[in-house]
């Protein structure tokens, strides 16, 4: 007894071993993740990629790792890498064509993507960019999510060509979007669906779109020649739209459906409904009464069969009898066709027997009688029977038996109902013992002016909206550049009027790199050479002062304004105050006058008589000599005078006391700085050049000829 119970014991707990053996294994089957193929190291050895969950080994700083992905139209793409460090990590997604669609960057980057139906399938790349430290493992997980439209299983076409089916009329069907932001794709490119539907003459169609509660849509319906016949936008999120058409023929339509600006899916409801109530019609074939066919209303019968349609069985007893007429054109002037007989026109004919009634449907009867007071015979318009009662043998009984609904409001300038009518519609049981369609005039109905387009974006807000989804270096970088570029035209622009007003060549060089500083060198009438200090570490910071004190010098400011250059902000408006502001009319400059406090200009004329010396080389001359004998300059004895306004100047004066034109210039022939008197201080020539085209001689205060206007080009 005790060897079997010892027996069972051990039997007992090797089972129970067995079986917590199982249960570890089996867990671990469950919760093991597929380890992660080696990546390629470019587009082209990109690595495949089914759906799941993958655990990647050691990654090292700067590495990337790609891989490729299959993708149907309708199918989102979902990527996402996890297990990185503060520092996080990149995670890029591209097209087909190596475009980059959308990244990310952080500790648990995710990217995703739902295409359009252009193509049956892509590949889309991903790229893990690991740029910070080296982590020991990390995970990656890549799944699909169907976002199929219409209950099918791809995406609605793109275009009218590969417009997706609808067959099952009427139906309610479920779409999906994935619309750009101000045409920068979010999530996807999926921003419109195309539908074809076919539809048959002469039923009402509804077409309704609802889209998400915090949403809008666009609704358009074209014709089988693509023309636009109409479309709808929501005036509101969360508003449906709806759209009524009643073809003439039988025909197909297409649908487009469009969402708002967003940055997520956008999930619709679109409804097709084909709600009429029809009539059984009778038309005469030859001699025999045969169906027409089930419409709306006599004049959709006649319409459609070019007929005269009847409502009875035996088409009121007028087959085998050829008709008068079918239509108006077939009477006399003035006739109208009725029934297959011409009345009016002069020529007058009963058509029926005064006060004898018909049925003219179900609840309408017609009463003959001279209604149009030409003497004969002719059926009213049609009558209506009134509420719970039917026509039946010409006469109105009681329709026993008979339950309608409600009268329901369908809109206005639907269902034949004019544009000042209410269309109004409810359903009978039996089907058509009473009538299901009536117009009734309505105030109300007045078509209201379509709602203004909604204004474009700025070019500001889209660059807001481009640099939102940058990374926060990629959005530092971008502003950056942006400074940048916004205070290089500002300088380049100051550095051209500075030129400009200091007469200064070439100005044009102030927009371009590297020769804008050679035109700050020139301005401040320093030797070109001094470039060379530019590029010479904290030199050329007193080498930058000085330049910019020696060019407020040249437009008459305080030359200690040039040091204001290295002060922070404040450096930025030192160029444009050189460039922008000049003396104001009153403004006082410190220039040495031309002429004594007191005196006359009679004591500055020569005594005639006396000798006097020549101001360049001090030998006496004869008075009121144009030109020196021993030297050969002209004016010896007269004042200096400005060469754009003539009036007397000074060798120490740096600009002119009534024009403001600077007086200290480059010679054309020696190329050094002197006082713009008659000659060059340095190598005797006169300051004068003469044109190559006209050989008008003229100081060097333009590029261009006073004369003749054309380019000048000095000659000594």
């Amino acid at each position: 007894m005790i060897k079997k119970l010892l027996v069972s014991r051990t039997t007992i707990s090797t089972g129970f071993f067995v079986l917590f053996l199982f249960l570890v294994g089996g867990l671990n089957v469950a919760f093991a993740q597929t380890s992660l193929p080696a990546g390629g190291s470019s587009f082209e050895t990109a690595v495949s990629l089914s759906p799941g969950t993958y655990q990647g080994g050691a990654l090292q700083g700067w590495q990337e790792l790609y891989y490729i992905v299959q993708v149907k139209a309708g199918q989102q793409i979902i990527a996402e890498a996890r297990g990185f460090s503060e520092a996080g990590c990149n995670l890029f997604l591209f097209n087909e064509s190596k475009e980059e669609l959308m990244s990310n960057y952080g500790e648990n980057p995710k990217v995703s993507w739902l295409p359009n139906a252009n193509k049956s399938s892509y590949n889309y790349y991903f790229k893990i960019a690991n740029d910070y430290a080296d982590v020991e493992s990390f995970t990656v997980e890549v799944s699909l999510t169907n976002y199929y439209d219409a209950n099918s299983s791809t995406d609605a076409g793109a275009t009218f060509e590969s417009a997706l089916n609808l067959n099952t009329i009427p139906g309610s069907y479920t779409g999906y979007l994935s619309k750009a932001f101000y045409d920068i794709p979010c999530i996807g490119d999926d921003d419109e669906d195309f539908y074809r539907i076919s539809i048959q003459k002469g039923i009402p169609y509804e077409f309704k779109l609802t889209p998400p509660t915090k949403g809008r849509g666009t609704l358009a319906l074209y014709d089988a020649t693509r023309q636009l016949i109409e479309e709808k936008y929501s005036p509101n999120e969360g508003a449906f739209i709806s759209l009524f058409l009643t073809p003439a023929a039988n025909t197909s339509v297409f649908l487009t459906v469009s969402g708002d600006l967003s940055c997520d899916i956008l999930n619709y409801k679109l409804d097709i409904k084909s709600s009429v109530s029809v009539t059984k019609f009778y038309a005469c074939n030859g001699q025999y009464c045969e169906s027409a066919g089930e419409f709306s209303s006599l004049a959709k019968c006649q319409e459609s069969t070019t007929k005269t349609c009847y409502q009875t069985e035996n088409c009121d007893n007028r087959c085998g009898t050829p008709p008068e007429c079918v239509k108006d054109s077939d009477c006399p002037a003035g006739a109208s066709c009725v029934n297959g007989t011409c009345v009016g026109g002069g020529v007058c004919q009963d058509v029926c027997v005064s006060g004898k009634t018909k049925c003219f449907d179900n609840f309408n009867y017609n009463k003959c009688g001279d209604y149009n007071n030409d003497g004969c015979s002719e059926w009213s318009t049609p009558v209506y029977c009134g509420e719970k009662n039917k026509c039946q043998n010409g006469k109105c009984v009681k329709a026993n038996g008979c339950t309608c609904s409600a009268w329901m409001n369908e809109g206005c300038n639907k269902n034949d109902c004019q544009k000042n009518e209410m269309s109004q519609t409810r359903t009978c049981e039996p089907k058509n013992c009473d009538k299901q369609n009536q117009c009734l005039s309505d105030p109300s109905c007045i078509i209201p002016p379509p709602p203004p387009p909604p204004p474009p974006p700025s070019p500001f807000a889209l660059l807001l909206a481009f640099l939102k989804r940058l990374p926060i270096w990629k959005w530092f970088i971008g502003w950056y550049s942006l400074f940048w570029l916004a205070f290089y035209i500002y300088f380049a622009l100051c550095l051209q009027l500075i030129a400009r007003k200091t007469n200064t060549p070439n100005e044009w060089m102030a927009w371009i790199p590297v020769a804008n500083i050679f035109l700050m060198i020139d301005i401040a009438k320093k030797p070109l050479w001094w470039f060379i200090f530019i590029l010479i570490p904290l030199v050329n910071i007193v080498i930058g002062v000085i330049l910019w004190m020696a060019i407020a010098d040249r437009r008459g400011k305080p030359n200690w304004m040039g040091i204001l250059i290295i002060i922070p902000i404040v450096g930025l408006a030192v160029p444009g105050y050189l460039a922008f502001f000049d003396y104001k009319s009153g403004e006082k400059v410190e220039i040495t006058p031309p002429y004594a406090p007191t005196g006359t200009e009679e004591a500055y004329k020569p005594t005639v008589g006396y000798k006097h010396p020549c101001k360049y080389c001090k030998k006496l001359i004869p008075p009121n000599s144009t030109a020196c004998p021993y030297c050969g300059k002209v004016n010896p004895l007269g004042p200096s005078r400005c060469p754009k306004c003539h009036e007397p100047t000074e060798k120490d004066w740096k600009v002119c006391a009534k024009c403001n034109l600077d007086l200290r210039i480059t010679c054309p022939f020696c190329g050094k700085i002197t006082f713009f008197g008659e000659h060059c201080e340095d190598c005797g020539a006169r300051l004068l050049v003469k044109c190559p085209q006209c050989g008008q001689e003229q100081p060097p205060i333009s590029d261009n000829c006073i004369k003749c206007g054309k380019p000048l080009k000095a000659e000594k």
